[in-house]
This record gives C-alpha cells, structure tokens and sequence, in this order.
C-alpha cells in the first residue's frame, strides 16, 4: 500500500475514533472488585453489553436458581411432586437468614417451600429443598455443578444451595446469563414462578425483594446479596416481542444495582429491537446518555468504517477492464446513498472525479461508493484533496 494510501486510512480511522469513541459510564455505586454486568438476548444468546461477563464473583442467593433448577428438573421426571412435604432438619433450619424459621421437624408443602424460596430467599428452605432432592445438601450440591458443566458455565462452582458465603461458591455475570436461559427455555411454565413481589403461608403475607418487577415488561428473576458480592441482580422480561436477560453484579446498595439495572435493560431492549445497528454499541451508548438517534448514527457509522477497513484489506474483485486503480470514496447503508455521494463529488471535484467513472460495490451488508482512477498517481492525488477537506478516501489497487 502506497504511503498516502496509509495515510489517508490512518486518517479515516482516526475521524471515526474521535466520533465513536465509547463515552465513559462508570458504575458508580459499584466496587471495581465486584462490579459486573451482561445482558443477553434470550433466544439466541447474542450479548448484547458486557462489562467484567467473566470475572469471578460471589453468586449469593442467585445461587437459588439453580437449586430451584434442580427442583424442577426432579418434578418434571416424577421424583418430586408440589403436594410432597419437606420436612426441616437440623441443618436446615441452623441455616442464617433470609430464612422462613421452621423448628427442625416442622413440614412444608414443595409448592409453598418454591414460593418462599423465589420471594423471600429463604436459605432454610432452600437447603430444605435440597436435602429432599438429592438425599443431602452435599450431594444435590454434585448435582448442581455437573448440571451447570452440562449447561456451559465453565467458570461457576457452587459449595452449598443457599449462597451464604463461601469461597468455593463463585460464578460470573456470563454463567448466570446462561443460567437463567437455561431456565427460561427448559422450564417455562416454572419460570412463571419468578414473577412473584409476593407470596402467602400459614396466613401471612410475605413480601419480596425484587423492585425491578414493576418496570414496564420485566417478568422475573431474582435478587441476591451477601458483604462479599455486593447487591446482586438477574432479570428477563420481553419488550416489542424480543425476551431479554441481564445480570448486575456488585451493587453498594439496592438501590444503586436496580437502578443500573433497570438502565441496563430497557437500554438492552431498545439495542436488541435496532437489528442492523451494532448492539453492544448501541447499549453502551444509550447508558451513557446519548439519545437513540444519536447512539444509532454512531453504531452505523462504525459499521461503516469496519467495511471500509475490511476493503482496504481485501483484494478487489475484476469488475471494469482499464486501470486497476480506484478511489474509495465511502461505505453506505444504501445504494443510493451510495451513488448519491459519487454524484456530490463529481460536481464538487470536476477536476477529480468524472461522474461515469462511478461505482458502486456491495460490502458486508453496505455499498462501497469508490471512483476508477487512471493510475496511482491520480488515486493518490484524489485521497490528498479529499483528505485535506476531511473526507475519507482510499486509494486501492485492484488484484486480477
């Protein structure tokens, strides 16, 4: 490639850098050694925003949805029913809160114990849960981390059914995304459950956690918080007919985590909702502030800039007998914008730019607007003046 030819990429590239550079949004309230956060379109698995998705962190209580996985699993095989009764053993019941407070030998219906488990955390009950599906906690315990091999969280180990701490309980933000997928896809109707603010046993209501649940769409998941993790947050819901999944981990506060997160996803929607536009992009824009037009201009204009990178990089295909040269002018969303810009350049440049020298290429989903130039030196000059303006312009040589 030609020395005005690096160049004037250097140039192009260096205009869109000062453009598009993503605008900081640090997550305040957040410990750095805490702080995560993905979001997922449910069915296909598309991240859609990612900040620290594979660092290790303590799952606290969203732990609960793969015990409440389990449980599900063993109802739908026929080993457990809703109408079983758990009965809380010593162990149990010494659990420390959130918990229910049964006395060792008290029984809960399964229907009630998933109840209070979703809406209160109620960490008795959900080792409660666990002895009675796996024999004891230790052993269903096996069973959560072979099933969460299974499900690809390979960076997730779990050393108890509660989340209270531990050090050998840790995940990442990733790994609870592919959690809650699972459980969407595999377990829908019980997913229903996870849409509860509340539930009712022995007469008394009990309230829940999740504030999240009154935001336009969300249908669920659950919260967590121990002093190692910070506030933790796992939600889903479905906007414009598009099922989103976010996790938020490491708030100071609950307030501070819902409110990011309630940021997250409705920023998530809107990116997941724009299907030609660069998504992760797009979230990051939208939380930092930026309007959606604006937030999409610059997403599209990246996607732009990505094509022009790639053409420079690729030989171009034989199309027009003559000089091999060509004057890449720009990459558009559509032809016409395309020929437009040729068009605008010809009357612009006369001296350049001859309007039947015109082409328009197809590239990666854009329209690459470049000029056939009689040799090397008349593409160069052309970047020069281009350049000079502030244009973007390539000089490329077209391989037979």
């Amino acid at each position: 490639m030609a020395l005005s030819v690096r160049r004037a990429l250097a140039h192009a590239l260096a205009a869109f850098c000062v453009l598009a550079a993503p605008a900081a949004h640090a997550a305040r309230g957040f410990a750095p050694g805490k702080f995560a956060a993905v979001s997922v379109d449910a069915t296909s698995g598309d991240v859609l925003y990612a900040r620290n998705p594979d660092a290790r962190r303590y799952p606290a209580s969203l732990t609960k949805v793969m015990t409440l996985y389990l449980a599900f699993d063993a109802l739908d095989a026929g080993r457990l029913h809703m109408n079983d009764r758990i009965r809380m053993s010593p162990h149990a019941a010494a659990q420390p809160p959130s918990k229910l407070g049964l006395r060792p030998g008290a029984t809960i219906p399964v229907r009630d114990a998933l109840n209070v488990i979703v809406v209160k955390s109620a960490n008795d009950l959900a080792v409660a849960l666990a002895e009675k599906v796996g024999g004891t906690e230790s052993r269903f315990v096996a069973r959560m981390n072979a099933k969460a091999r299974e499900l690809g969280m390979t960076h997730t180990h779990f050393a108890n059914a509660s989340g209270l701490p531990n050090r050998n309980n840790f995940t990442t933000a990733r790994d609870l995304a592919t959690l809650a997928r699972a459980m969407i896809r595999n377990h829908p109707q019980d997913y229903a459950l996870f849409d509860q603010t509340r539930t009712r046993f022995d007469g008394r209501i009990i309230p829940g956690h999740n504030r999240l649940m009154s935001e336009p769409g969300i249908d669920g998941m659950k919260t967590g918080f121990i002093n190692a993790s910070g506030f933790n947050l796992m939600t889903s819901g479905v906007r414009d007919g598009h099922r989103v999944i976010a996790v938020v981990l490491g708030g100071s506060t609950a307030a501070i985590r819902d409110r990011y997160m309630a940021r997250l996803i409705g920023a998530s929607f809107t990116a997941d909702a724009q299907r030609d536009a660069d998504r992760p992009e797009l979230v990051s824009r939208l939380l930092s502030g930026q309007s959606l037009a604006a937030a999409r201009r610059i997403a599209v204009h990246k996607k732009m800039a990505d094509a022009v990178r790639e053409a420079a990089a690729e030989p171009m295909q034989a199309a027009a007998p003559g000089s091999p040269w060509r004057v890449q002018v720009g990459a558009f969303s559509t032809a016409k914008a395309s020929s437009a810009r040729l068009e605008d350049l010809a009357r612009e440049h006369p001296d350049l730019f001859d309007a039947d020298d015109g082409r328009v290429r197809p590239a990666d989903g854009l329209y690459v607007a470049r000029f056939v130039a009689d040799s090397e030196a008349e593409a160069d000059k052309a970047c020069e003046v281009l350049s000079h303006d502030g244009d973007d312009c390539l000089a490329l040589r077209r391989t037979p």
